[in-house]
């Protein structure tokens, strides 16, 4: 089983969202995927996946006796595709909990996620995504060290990329794992793009910030995703590709995780 996980440096960059839709591409393309909310500090997968679950990871994070099998949801009859998911609670007591864990509860939590990774290993998943805490948090870290891929998502702009430059320098030299950028919610010249295609100043403006952010973070990008004004009016009521498949949108992250699996 492969693990990639999906952070960034400050929320509302869309990583949710975009862990969301690759492990629905992942599943449509027959691989048994979970995905599994570690943004235990603003949680949001239950309102993409329009559920709401009752056992969630945090309790199986402070109760030795639930296993993975406690806390994972099928979606295998609603969308007729192999697709898992364990969420993080939205209750407010839970997220205090987590806040605030001691150094004995931080190292349970930890051993804890590792055994929930060699149930699901054993249990036939080809791939776990896991959606992670902005900024440097231990959740995040915890989520981050057993990852075999992350995607740093980050927006074009100055400010999102300076802060995430800083991270990056104290953070991701410290992985193990394949470091990778998504440059996501570009604003285009022309918005929607048409057909999802760059005009040729949109693409002058894509490979500058490529450029940047790989000569301060030396990190490629791989990946660089407009803004659709779709995908934004739908807002988190839904996993987009979910409905729209043939989505340029959606092609996009079946570009992404082509290429990530090229790289595992």
């Amino acid at each position: 089983m492969k693990i990639i996980s999906f952070h960034s440096y400050k929320g509302g960059t869309g990583k949710t969202h975009l862990s969301a839709n690759l492990a629905t591409i992942l599943a449509r393309k027959g691989f048994k995927t979970a995905i599994l909310d570690l943004d235990f500090r603003g949680p949001n997968l239950q309102t993409l996946c329009g559920i709401e679950s009752e056992v969630t990871i945090n309790d199986l994070l402070f109760d030795p006796d639930l296993t993975g099998q406690d806390i994972l949801v099928s979606f295998e009859d609603q969308y007729k595709i192999p697709l898992f998911a364990a969420f993080a609670s939205t209750d407010f007591r839970k997220m205090g909990d987590i806040v605030r864990a001691d150094k004995k509860q931080r190292q349970r939590s930890l051993k804890r996620i590792l055994r929930l990774r060699d149930e699901l290993s054993e249990n036939g998943f080809d791939y776990t995504i896991i959606d992670t805490s902005p900024g440097v948090q231990m959740e995040s870290i915890d989520g981050l060290v057993i990852s075999d891929a992350t995607c740093l998502v980050l927006k074009a702009d100055d400010f999102d990329i300076s802060g995430t430059k800083s991270m990056v320098t104290q953070l991701y030299s410290l992985l193990d794992s394949k470091n990778y950028v998504v440059l996501n919610r570009v604003v285009a010249e022309t918005c929607p793009p048409e057909e999802g295609v760059w005009s040729s100043a949109d693409l002058k403006l894509v490979e500058k910030f490529e450029k940047t952010i790989k000569d301060e973070m030396r990190m490629d990008v791989i990946t660089s995703i407009p803004c659709f004004c779709e995908v934004a009016r739908e807002g988190s009521r839904n996993i987009f590709s979910l409905k729209h498949p043939e989505h340029p949108f959606s092609q996009y992250i079946e570009k992404l995780g082509n290429a990530l699996l090229k790289g595992l």
